[in-house]
Order: C-alpha cells, then sequence, then structure tokens
C-alpha cells in the first residue's frame, strides 16, 4: 500500500550531513583496535609471568619472617603474614592476570578475522564461550577469595555480598548471548555459501 504524498508546506528544514561513522571493517580503526589488544595481553602476560615468579621464589627461597606495617598517626604496629597468606594472595593475582590474558588473546583472534573480513568464523563462536567461562571463573575466584580474606582476616576486607555478583553476571550473559548471536551468523553464512 503506498501513501500519498503530502504537498510541501514551502518549509525546507536545513539538513545537516554529519561524516560517516567508520565502520569495523578491514581499516585502520581495526589496526589500531588489534595494536591497542596486542599492547594489553603482552602487558598482562610479562605481569602474570613476573608474578609467578615471585610465587616461585616465595615457595622455594626461605625468607625471614614476613610481616606487615600498620601505622595509626606516628606509631605503627607489625603483624606477622604468614607464608600461606602470602602465596594464597600470589596465586590469586596469577588467576586474575591469567585469565584476562586468556580473554585478551581471544579478542585479538576475533579481531584477526575481523580485519580479513570474516567476522562470522566457526571459531569465533567458541572463542566467544571461553571468554564467557573465563569472566565467570575470573569472577567467582575474585568473589571467593574476597570471601575468604574477609573471613580469615577480620576487619581487613568487608565481605562482598551476592550483589556484588550481578554486574558481572550481566556481562556473562551478554557474552553468551554473542556467541550464539555469531553461531548464527556462522551458520548463515555457510548456507548463503552452499547456495551460490
Amino acid at each position: 500500500m503506498r501513501f500519498p504524498k503530502t504537498s510541501s508546506l514551502g518549509i525546507r528544514l536545513p539538513s545537516v550531513r554529519t561524516a560517516a561513522l567508520p565502520a569495523l571493517g578491514p581499516g585502520p580503526i581495526t589496526r589500531l583496535l588489534g595494536v591497542a589488544l596486542g599492547a594489553a595481553f603482552w602487558a598482562l602476560a610479562i605481569a602474570t609471568c613476573a608474578v609467578v615468579l615471585a610465587f616461585i621464589f616465595t615457595t622455594f627461597v626461605p625468607l625471614g619472617p614476613l610481616g606487615l606495617t600498620v601505622t595509626a598517626g606516628d606509631e605503627g604496629t607489625s603483624v606477622p603474614v604468614p607464608r600461606a597468606y602470602v602465596l594464597f594472595a600470589l596465586g590469586a593475582i596469577i588467576a586474575y592476570l591469567g585469565g584476562f590474558a586468556l580473554i585478551l588473546r581471544n579478542l585479538r583472534a576475533m579481531v584477526h578475522t575481523l580485519r580479513i573480513g570474516d567476522p562470522f568464523h566457526p571459531d569465533n563462536v567458541s572463542r566467544l564461550k571461553q571468554i564467557g567461562l573465563t569472566l565467570a571463573t575470573v569472577t567467582g575466584g575474585a568473589w571467593i577469595g574476597q570471601t575468604l580474606v574477609s573471613r580469615l582476616v577480620r576487619g581487613a576486607l568487608e565481605p562482598p555480598s551476592l550483589f556484588d555478583l550481578v554486574t558481572p553476571a550481566f556481562s556473562v550473559l551478554v557474552v553468551f548471548v554473542l556467541a550464539q548471536v555469531f553461531r548464527e551468523g556462522a551458520r548463515l553464512r555457510r548456507e548463503s555459501e552452499l547456495t551460490i
């Protein structure tokens, strides 16, 4: 059904032309994104390796008593810190940094498929699922770690609530929905290749 054209009232609105937004295709923005993800990945990988070396050093090299000095005003109180607490903290940092390095590695591979012009590559579905699982694991691990620290060292940290998990859980769900969207896009691309 066609709608009739209305006659002009003689008033013309000025047309405003905006610059076209660059698309995320094989262009300079994708290259910039790839470089930024690469730099962040290598920074996290190097930081993770440094913490692994600190973990190994702390595990095998005998050290004197480790202490934490708490100051209130002019006076300070030295509190002994068991080696197990230090190793637990270093292990948590390794897991946290390593998880985000894994996420960045998958994002770099996805940007590479975008750069070559194949964003709905079937491997991107599994990459997005790995990103979702890693986000869920890192978030759950951080929440459990905060809970343990708040229970073991009273007053050092407030115990986390379940509401602290709402936003990370939502982002994990968004990543899994995107994985399904990419899976459907890959299926449609495969079907269109078969029909041609």
